[in-house]
């Protein structure tokens, strides 16, 4: 984003990012077992302050780093649901969805608008499921999931499949049809 937005920008956009995730995970009902893992102190005293679990990180090791040290953090849970904090139009309503198909299938997976990446992935954390966030994520934890043996389901709602990673990215937040923090910071900020 630094093309389109100084680094204050930047800070603050992240944080109405995070401030929506844990809206619609609030609305979901799951913003008392969320866990948002971070090496960054502002980050984790924002998602205290919204009532969510915190977990600190010594640096910033990856995604999949990440992933394990939220899961190692939660007592025994049946299953893990991941999220990133860049979903500008999540809703409540598509988390709902989402809890709803994953006590059907034992994994589920919504993709990035690409294809590429994963954006929501649900899955039992004692099956061993290899996490791969690094590079064609969406694809690579189909392809672990089958070789499990685990059964799947895909979701492709907008919300969760419309992330926020470049310049291109906040044009099209910017001509949203949404009334949200997040859309109006991109209004305001697109030149």
């Amino acid at each position: 984003m630094s093309p389109v937005l100084s680094s204050r920008e930047r800070q603050m956009l992240e944080s109405l990012l995070l401030s929506g995730v844990l809206r619609a995970l609030r609305g979901a009902g799951l913003l008392a077992t969320t866990r948002v893992v971070s090496s960054d102190p502002e980050i984790l005293r924002l998602a205290a302050r919204i009532g969510a679990g915190t977990v600190r990180e010594a640096r910033d090791e990856g995604v999949n780093a990440a992933v394990r040290a939220g899961v190692r953090a939660l007592d025994n849970p049946r299953k893990v649901l991941v999220l990133p904090s860049d979903l500008p139009l999540l809703r409540a309503s598509q988390l709902r969805h989402v809890l709803r198909l994953s006590d059907a299938t034992e994994v589920v997976i919504a993709p990035s608008a690409s294809l590429n990446g994963t954006n929501a992935l649900v899955f039992p954390p004692g099956v061993g499921l290899p996490l791969s966030y690094d590079n064609d994520s969406f694809w690579n934890h189909l392809r672990a999931s089958g070789r499990k043996g685990l059964s799947v389901g895909v979701v492709t709602k907008t919300g969760l499949t419309f992330d926020l990673d470049s310049p291109e990215d906040m044009r099209k937040l910017a001509r949203a049809r949404m009334n949200t923090p997040a859309v109006a910071f991109a209004r305001r900020s697109i030149r």
